[in-house]
């Protein structure tokens, strides 16, 4: 079979997806915390790929079996959609988005797609961290992988990414508190705003 690889441009993108354009712009992490709906600890149980309705954009989905929620409460598990994949030998990259890959131990900040009651990741990889052990000790780091970044670097397929194991990392209880203070400051700025 014929392996045929598809890479989605800005142009292609932004016609098949809506997205606001601010989302392509590295934001602040308090932005990202307050506008996520759910922030949530979990394992990628299962993904899969699949067409959208008008066989233009291929998504991939995946099961997440949520640990833990930082600060509000939510389901136990949550299926997520993000662009990008292969079905019947067609890859669709879509450069920039986060890759989900099962048996990840991930922290993800989400919110809705603006057309449907599917989750995304908010913010691209701004809203994606892989848990590591360092020392004993959980981290966060940010995924250092992201789709088609191998076409953009000159890097052929199968190339390794270079390890993440130098990377220091937030331990969850920082990452849990930066969310709170960035929640809690959201809430008042926006209690002073409407009085």
């Amino acid at each position: 079979m014929i392996r045929r690889s598809l890479i989605i441009t800005g142009l292609l993108l932004a016609l098949a997806v809506p997205l606001s354009a601010s989302q392509f712009i590295d934001m602040p992490f308090d932005q990202v915390a307050r506008e996520a709906q759910y922030v949530v600890r979990g394992n990628v149980e299962q993904t899969w790929s699949a067409w959208d309705d008008a066989h233009e954009v291929i998504f991939t989905y995946a099961t997440v079996r949520v640990n833990r929620h930082f600060a509000e409460a939510g389901p136990r598990t949550i299926v997520i959609r993000e662009v990008g994949g292969t079905v019947d030998g067609y890859t669709m990259e879509a450069i920039g988005f986060p890759a989900i890959r099962a048996g990840e131990d991930v922290v993800l900040m989400l919110s809705r797609w603006e057309d449907s009651s599917d989750y995304r990741i908010h913010a691209f990889n701004q809203g994606k961290y892989l848990v590591r052990n360092r020392g004993g000790v959980e981290v966060l780091i940010a995924d250092p992988v992201k789709q088609g970044e191998e076409r953009l670097s000159g890097r052929e397929r199968g190339v390794r990414v270079q390890s993440d194991e130098s990377e220091i990392g937030l331990t969850i209880a920082e990452f849990a508190s930066m969310v709170d203070d960035a929640r809690t400051a959201g809430a008042a700025g926006h209690v002073r705003h409407q009085q």
